[in-house]
């Protein structure tokens, strides 16, 4: 059984790869059946990992898919 984490994970990497960057917020908006905190937690995993990057934009963190 795959962990619920990496299923969020992969829910947000999907997203972004076919959506470009969004804010957390709407990050959070287009994954109603999650909580904020399972995606603000997945959204910590992956930027650790290096997979995705989180700029301040205003009073907003963008999130977006890292380029190698």
């Amino acid at each position: 059984m795959v962990p619920a984490s990496a299923v969020i994970e992969e829910a947000v990497l999907d997203m972004l790869e076919s959506r470009g960057s969004l804010t957390i917020e709407q990050v959070v908006g287009l994954l109603p059946w999650m909580s904020w905190r399972e995606v603000f937690l997945a959204v910590e995993v992956l930027s650790q990992k290096g997979a995705i990057v989180l700029r301040l934009e205003g009073f907003s963190y963008e999130v977006a898919r890292r380029t190698s």
